[in-house]
């Protein structure tokens, strides 16, 4: 029993002693290093450099806020876009840009000009940090677009334009649609002017002063309201040359709902039921009266075309498709 508690003593006072041989060599191991951190730097081996590198990476993800990441987000996409050499402005087969370093915020498109007023565009656009936007023959508008220049009619003052395909989606979305005179007066006082005095007033088709560019760009509702439900049939060539998807196209960009299949969904709120079909399209005659009875309207496609470029519902009866009713009339 006594060589027990012997042991156990001796046992305890060489722990005692070991505890006290590390707290003194952790205290010569400070002082040494803080005397090496005065002479000279802590030489790091490559794998505590890697170590030291990949623990930073996380805290400073961490601690980046929201408007540093945009601005870093900015700034590789202006990296990507930005040509080599900033001197001579890049030009690429669909787009034009100028000093991308800078905030580019109109976007410029032409319908119906010239081969000269299309350099004079090209020159604006360098001129003022803009771009332009070359549609192709395939491509019908682009809704990055903010403002359509177009031709006007003589006279040069009239504010009436070539309507196209262009120009009408130009107006259902909103955009500015201006005489090629703005570009023109910019250049020559050297600032960009206010736009409001050369908004197209009228086309060459429906009417000269109509105004539906003004009033489509104010307007902050959509031209059809929700409940009108448009179905789009037949083979016969709308005007403007426009297909049927088209004008399907142009129908959701007003408000309304495009139906591409051969029936109107049932709805527990009222509804108004369109179809656009051209009278050579309509063949059978009881269907036609059939669907009148439940309430279908058949309408020329037109109709939605005049109440897109006037931004202002046109008269259905004007537009109301009835063949039949014809022939009967003339018998």
């Amino acid at each position: 029993m006594l060589d027990k508690m012997t042991k156990y003593k001796t046992n305890q006072h060489d722990g005692q002693h070991v505890k006290k041989h590390l707290k003194s060599q952790k205290k010569k191991t400070s002082h040494h290093s803080s005397v090496d951190s005065d002479d000279s730097s802590i030489e790091l081996t490559k794998e505590q450099v890697k170590a030291a590198l990949t623990s930073l990476i996380p805290i400073d993800k961490q601690n980046r806020t929201v408007a540093s990441r945009k601005r870093r987000r900015k700034q590789s996409i202006h990296q990507s876009i930005e040509p080599v050499n900033k001197k001579h402005k890049q030009i690429y087969h669909d787009i034009i840009l100028s000093n991308t370093n800078q905030s580019e915020t109109m976007v410029l498109a032409a319908s119906n000009l010239n081969h000269h007023q299309m350099k004079q565009m090209k020159k604006f656009v360098l001129l003022f940090n803009c771009r332009l936007l070359l549609l192709e023959n395939s491509t019908t508008f682009n809704p990055t677009i903010t403002h359509l220049i177009t031709d006007e009619i003589e006279p040069n003052d009239s504010l009436i334009c070539t309507l196209t395909k262009t120009v009408l989606f130009a107006i259902a979305q909103h955009c500015f649609i201006l005489s090629y005179r703005w570009i023109s007066e910019c250049l020559k006082q050297n600032m960009i002017i206010n736009e409001e005095q050369y908004e197209i007033e009228g086309d060459h088709i429906f009417a000269t002063k109509h105004n539906g560019p003004r009033r489509s760009r104010l307007s902050k509702r959509p031209l059809l309201p929700l409940n009108h439900f448009i179905m789009i049939k037949g083979d016969s060539q709308h005007l403007l040359e426009l297909t049927n998807t088209e004008l399907g196209d142009l129908a959701w960009l007003a408000g309304g709902i495009y139906i591409e299949q051969n029936r109107f969904p049932n709805t527990v709120f009222p509804r108004q039921c369109f179809l656009l079909i051209e009278d050579g399209d309509i063949r059978n005659k009881n269907m036609f009266h059939r669907c009148i009875d439940k309430g279908l309207k058949f309408l020329r496609s037109e109709w939605l075309i005049r109440s897109i470029v006037e931004y202002r519902m046109a008269d259905i009866v004007q537009y109301h498709c009835d063949p039949f009713d014809t022939i009967d009339r003339s018998e």
